[in-house]
């Protein structure tokens, strides 16, 4: 008994300093290298598309252009464990709009044959590199420069929003915490996760959507975790760098943490920052990815017109199930 006492303290004591040693994530800055023309931004999303070998024919990623530049271009951030496939609606809405279209695929999804342990490999850093990558092609490629992203693609692109100056950052449900976890324990969980070894539970893929990968990692939730700590750190030193966010919270989602994404609203704000923040209404009832037409309980009839609208500068209405809410509310 002693030496399995003296195994389970260690064991506990390892479990502790994994969670209470804090996390670097100065690393997770921008590398800002704006195209300069239309032939150089095209040398650039070539370079995105470069990176797509061993990804399903559906999971690569999209470039969709007029064959110039065009007065909008829009970059589509997708969530985690799915793929560019996600915006196949929204893209022909806005490319149909006249803007050129760029969705990149993030690093260890829409592999063929792909299981959740692969999404255990993907980091911050290669994130933040695809995310500098898809922006610096988007200047070269469009004269307004509009990035949207969901749940892990809306944590990418709060860190846009806070690092480039583009021209609007539209954020839905941004998985900045999880859901049903104390704001206290957000820090310590995602310590351990980026710090214990890495545990998948692979889900049977789906023979419709071959570019999914189903099920989830640790340590892919942990480097997500991650990004979102860099981005809330950073905005709470500095203003954004976006001329206009619009970030839409979502009372029905059960997977993502409301008050960490108040609490990124409340520094923006805060700083002065041109943030604009909507609710949709409980009564919708939408799902936590509410862009996927492919999502079984999704409501796309209801939410595509509330993004569409957004990312077009528009303001929805209230007949649409929309508030806005003028600041983030006290929830201590």
């Amino acid at each position: 008994m002693g030496t399995l006492g003296a195994i389970l303290t260690g064991a506990l004591v390892l479990l502790g300093l994994a969670a209470f040693i804090p996390t670097n994530t100065t690393s997770l800055t921008s590398r800002q290298h704006p195209a300069n023309s239309y032939e150089s931004a095209i040398l650039l999303t070539k370079e995105i598309q470069r990176s797509d070998s061993g990804a399903a024919p559906e999971g690569k990623t999209v470039v969709r252009l007029h064959g110039q530049r065009t007065p909008r271009v829009i970059v589509f951030f997708h969530g985690l464990t799915n793929s560019p496939r996600q915006y196949r609606v929204l893209s022909d809405s806005m490319y149909n709009d006249g803007a050129n279209v760029i969705i990149p695929r993030l690093a260890w999804h829409g592999l063929t044959g792909g299981t959740a342990s692969n999404l255990g490999k993907m980091t911050a850093d290669s994130l933040t590199r695809i995310a500098d990558l898809a922006v610096n092609a988007a200047t070269g490629l469009g004269d307004t420069v509009i990035v949207f992203g969901v749940s892990l693609g809306g944590v990418l692109t709060s860190w846009v929003a806070q690092y480039r100056p583009i021209d609007r950052a539209v954020i839905a449900s941004p998985a900045l915490g999880l859901s049903h976890l104390s704001t206290t324990l957000q820090t310590p969980t995602m310590n351990m996760l980026l710090r214990v070894p890495n545990y998948s539970k692979k889900d049977p893929p789906d023979t419709l959507r071959p570019d999914r990968t189903l099920g989830w990692s640790t340590r892919g939730v942990g480097e997500m975790l991650k990004l979102g700590a860099a981005v809330r750190r950073a905005a709470d030193k500095s203003a954004p760098s976006a001329k206009d966010i619009r970030v839409i919270a979502n009372p029905s989602d059960v997977t993502v943490n409301r008050s960490a994404i108040d609490e990124l609203v409340d520094h923006w704000q805060q700083k002065g920052g041109p943030v604009h923040y909507y609710e949709v209404s409980d009564t919708l009832k939408l799902p936590h990815d509410i862009v996927d037409p492919d999502e079984a309980t999704g409501r796309t009839n209801l939410s595509d017109p509330i993004i569409l609208e957004l990312i077009r500068g528009g303001t929805p209405s209230s007949t649409q199930g929309v508030r806005v809410i003028p600041r983030v509310p006290d929830r201590h």
